[in-house]
């Protein structure tokens, strides 16, 4: 007991503040730090990503001043890095008929401005879906669906498209887009 009496007497008096105030300090430093790790990771992987999606194909009448549009063709786009696409699928349909749907699996592209990647219904078939009436050609719906990841295949990101055809500017006109 007199040992114990002896180690209490003698335990060296402290201030706390002068002690516990920097281990607090270095604490939430610690914690900021550690949050600012986690930030700057979720914004790399979102900087180096690549994103792919779909659009409605035009030319450019350098004439006119304007863009021609070509509903059968549908241009996609990659940007920031290459991107593997797992699968890409296109669909023209009216509620109870389905005339185009097309799907292509593994493939890879890369950003650049000068390459294209399309994709284009023959003649004969775009003739066939076009010689109908307006009312029917204001049903006509396309969706565009590309699922795809980065060329190490980690996450798999998705696009979807879904677009309605305008018969009187000859064009499709988005109803929907969803990505991640």
């Amino acid at each position: 007991m007199d040992t114990l009496k002896v180690i209490i007497e003698n335990w060296p008096k402290t201030n706390y503040l002068t002690v516990y105030v920097p281990i607090i300090i270095a604490l939430i430093a610690i914690g900021v730090s550690l949050y600012n790790v986690y930030l700057t990771r979720k914004s790399f992987i979102m900087s180096h990503r690549p994103y792919v999606w779909g659009i409605n194909y035009g030319v450019i009448d350098h004439d006119k001043k304007t863009i021609i549009p070509i509903p059968s063709k549908l241009f996609y786009r990659v940007k920031n890095s290459p991107a593997k696409i797992i699968r890409t699928n296109v669909k023209i349909s009216l509620p109870n008929e389905i005339f185009i749907d097309h799907s292509a699996d593994n493939f890879v592209r890369f950003p650049d401005e000068k390459s294209e990647w399309t994709f284009e219904i023959g003649k004969e078939k775009f003739d066939q879906i076009m010689n109908r009436s307006d009312e029917d050609k204001s049903k006509l719906l396309r969706f565009i669906s590309i699922q795809y990841s980065s060329l190490d295949g980690g996450k798999i990101y998705n696009y979807e498209l879904k677009q309605e055809f305008i018969p009187i500017d000859n064009q499709w006109r988005d109803i929907s887009e969803e990505a991640d």
